[in-house]
């Protein structure tokens, strides 16, 4: 999907969720900040995370949990508006259908990175394998509402041949705002607000570029396989069951 071949009214959506995702990674960063100064991380790295909230630390680590759902659930809508089949706020499907796509998504994404968190810690291959899929497991249940069972098994047989371009596009998002992060905890030549705010606005544009990109991955895959029985985008009527 690219904007300028889009309604009006899709592209206002785009950056209304894009507006939002900002300033909710600016609230998970600034929550952060705090959590770590709080339980006393920053001062035995020896690094002064700033800004800070003036919360204590189970107030930091609760709105950490929340400012996370919240970014899982823009990401997800965000997605489901990039998609050319389908509506963020679910205009063919019923309240429960909308809801159980957003359920899902909040899983695949938290279960997902946990996965790949412990496959990187004991055998460092299976948690990469977990990453690359991902993505695509996180459009196939938001964009094409597929069930979660279905979506990683579709995905692993999809990606077949195309995991080089999925890393590809994963590691850009990942890299461009690591690198900066790095640099600015190396380095002081910008005010703490600045240097946050930066930050944020790349983090927020790399990872609406990248979703776009997954998308429109997961989308030409889908198209390769419409020779077949492509049930990809799931119609009104289709089950949605877990």
């Amino acid at each position: 999907m690219t904007l300028l071949g889009t309604s009006g009214a899709v592209r206002s959506r785009v950056v209304a969720l894009v507006t939002v995702l900002f300033a909710l990674t600016a609230a998970w960063n600034a929550l952060l900040n705090t959590l770590l100064a709080r339980t006393g991380l920053a001062a035995t790295m020896q690094v002064v995370y700033d800004p800070t909230l003036p919360l204590t630390t189970l107030g930091a680590a609760g709105g950490i949990a929340a400012a996370t759902l919240a970014l899982i659930v823009t990401l997800a809508a965000l997605a489901r508006t990039f998609a050319p089949d389908t509506d963020a706020l679910g205009d063919s499907e019923t309240v429960a259908e909308t809801v159980l796509v957003y359920a899902r998504a909040v899983a695949v994404a938290v279960g997902g990175t946990l996965a790949a968190v412990v496959g990187l810690g004991l055998l460092v291959v299976p948690g990469l394998f977990v990453l690359v899929h991902l993505p695509l497991v996180f459009v196939a249940v938001t964009a094409d509402g597929e069930p979660l069972g279905q979506a990683i098994a579709r995905t692993w047989t999809r990606a077949r041949g195309s995991r080089a371009r999925v890393a590809a596009v994963g590691l850009a998002v990942v890299a461009i705002p690591l690198a900066l992060a790095v640099i600015a905890t190396l380095t002081t030549l910008l005010p703490p607000a600045v240097e946050l705010a930066l930050g944020v606005a790349v983090t927020t544009v790399a990872a609406a570029a990248g979703l776009a990109a997954f998308v429109a991955i997961a989308d030409s895959l889908d198209g390769a396989d419409a020779g077949s029985t492509r049930t990809d985008r799931v119609a009104s009527t289709t089950s949605r069951q877990l």
